[in-house]
């Protein structure tokens, strides 16, 4: 478990499915997603069991501390510890909890988690176009913009242009 302010991160768990499918099924949340859509809770439910064992990929429910509720899921994922880099995401799939800067005490955990106790040297993200307001977040806390992958990825019924961004274990500072 990773402690902020007014969150904490922990491993998510089956019972957590629920809340990914319905934030992913969500239509103002799935727009800015790299997510295949509808998502059925038991098709969740497998990819949990799949992504449970996989060493490559560490997920997380980010919880209010007021609630005790989960209120967005992080985490990395395509980790290799050959070229010491991961992708990281990131999703506040609860609402009321948008424009709360939830995001400024969730990256630095997962960063810290990834420098510090992966022993990683790169972390990267992609996001998509239409996502401005994630990437201003993203360089808020020390992202670097690295370039747009051109109509890239299907998603939302059109190809979308994907930004690549990323932190160097030599730029974060804690």
């Amino acid at each position: 478990m990773f402690d902020g302010n007014s969150i904490y991160l922990r491993l998510i768990e089956k019972e957590d499915c629920v809340y990914r499918t319905n934030w992913v099924n969500d239509e103002e949340i799935r727009k800015t997603l790299m997510f295949d859509w509808p998502l059925s809770l038991s098709g969740t439910e497998k990819w949990f069991d799949m992504q449970d064992l996989d060493p490559k990929k560490r997920n997380f429910m980010i919880i209010s501390k007021d609630s005790n509720l989960p209120i967005g899921i992080t985490g990395l994922i395509d980790i290799d510890f050959r070229h010491l880099r991961g992708q990281f995401y990131m999703t506040i799939g609860e609402k009321d909890y948008w424009g709360k800067r939830i995001p400024d005490e969730s990256i630095p955990l997962i960063l810290n988690y990834g420098f510090n106790e992966l022993g990683l040297n790169r972390i990267y993200l992609y996001t998509l176009n239409n996502n401005e307001r994630a990437r201003k977040v993203y360089e808020r806390n020390g992202f670097t913009n690295e370039g747009t992958l051109r109509k890239h990825y299907f998603c939302v019924g059109e190809y979308q242009d994907l930004m690549v961004m990323s932190v160097l274990k030599d730029d974060f500072k804690i």
